[in-house]
């Protein structure tokens, strides 16, 4: 399925059991554009608003008739999983302790955006296996960055700012970020919302909240629009990309 980020954080959580509040924010690799996390709100169903993150190795469905996500998971199971601080970054070793209370392997071990495979769900039960097989040498970096911190930055191209991202679209068979949405609005009344790639990124400055791009600004103006309203629809995403190609 694609999907929009924009869309998906108006989604409700169905546990195996029960619904457990809707998806508050999306983690996701400014390294890979691969969608790590999705961050629950817990207003309605954990004490003091902890806040819990899934991640899309437990997601079994997406059905955006309902607007729901189901996950392979208890409510309980996730009212005791690791809480994370929304204020501070995601460390690796929070992610070690996610990973090890769900029972999952770790996607940072193997050459892909989930390790060895191509999908997040071959990685459920994984680290059943022997833990010295499955460690090696880990990334030390943190590169996991909130949708709802990047929507909003300014867009600047090799000559000058155009525009602001504004969503993010995603493939939920492999949870990569393919395009980002550029909104010209706050640049040029009447403005268009246009295509950017991830290999168009350069820079994510969280500083200057700003997102550096390799295009110029006519590069960037004459990139195709897209149609929020098109996203799902079958082939249209694959149909930008060939106008890109041309």
């Amino acid at each position: 399925m694609i999907i929009s980020s924009n869309q998906l954080t108006h989604f409700s959580i169905h546990a195996v059991d029960d619904k457990v509040g809707g998806i508050r924010d999306i983690l996701f690799d400014d390294e890979t554009f691969t969608v790590r996390y999705l961050v629950a709100d817990t207003n309605t169903w954990l004490p003091l608003s902890r806040k819990v993150v899934i991640s899309p190795i437990a997601v079994t469905k997406l059905d955006s008739e309902t607007s729901s996500v189901d996950v392979n998971m208890t409510v309980e199971k996730l009212k005791n999983s690791p809480s994370i601080d929304e204020h501070k970054p995601v460390s690796r070793e929070y992610e070690e302790n996610l990973f090890k209370y769900f029972g999952y392997g770790y996607y940072w071990i193997g050459p892909g955006a989930w390790g060895e495979f191509a999908h997040p769900n071959e990685l459920v039960e994984l680290q059943q296996a022997d833990e010295s097989d499955t460690l090696h040498p880990k990334k030390t970096s943190n590169h996991l960055r909130a949708v709802g911190e990047v929507n909003g930055y300014e867009v600047a191209t090799t000559t000058d700012n155009v525009g602001h991202i504004s969503n993010f679209i995603i493939d939920t068979r492999s949870w990569r970020i393919v395009m980002l949405v550029v909104d010209t609005n706050n640049w040029l009344p009447g403005g268009k919302h246009l295509v950017l790639l991830p290999s168009d990124i350069k820079n994510i400055d969280w500083a200057a909240h700003s997102v550096e791009v390799n295009l110029s600004h006519d590069e960037l103006i004459n990139r195709p629009e897209i149609d929020s309203d098109r996203i799902a629809e079958e082939n249209y995403i694959a149909m930008l990309c060939e106008q890109l190609d041309k």
